[in-house]
């Protein structure tokens, strides 16, 4: 059996590489991932430091085929599902 997690197959793979981002960053910040959403400032609303970000830039790296994010360009959860759908 297979799930449908979108409108069409772009959509449900983004939708899936989403939730798994949100797991990697709940997992890696110790938060229970009902507390992250696509609009959780990093920072502010998550606490990340600059040991946090060097931690997620691991994970995201383990779980995503060495995918270095930009963290220049990220303020929000969704700008880290956007690099990783965009770039992987």
């Amino acid at each position: 059996m297979c799930g449908k997690f979108g409108g069409n197959e772009v959509e449900s793979l983004q939708n899936m590489m989403s939730m798994a981002v949100q797991l990697v960053i709940a997992d890696t910040f110790d938060l229970n991932v009902d507390d992250v959403s696509l609009d959780s400032d990093l920072q502010n609303d998550l606490g990340m430091d600059a040991d946090l970000r060097d931690k997620l830039d691991s994970s995201i790296m383990e779980m995503f085929n060495q995918l270095h994010l930009d963290f220049s360009r990220i303020k929000t959860v969704a700008d880290v599902v956007k690099q990783v759908v965009t770039l992987h």
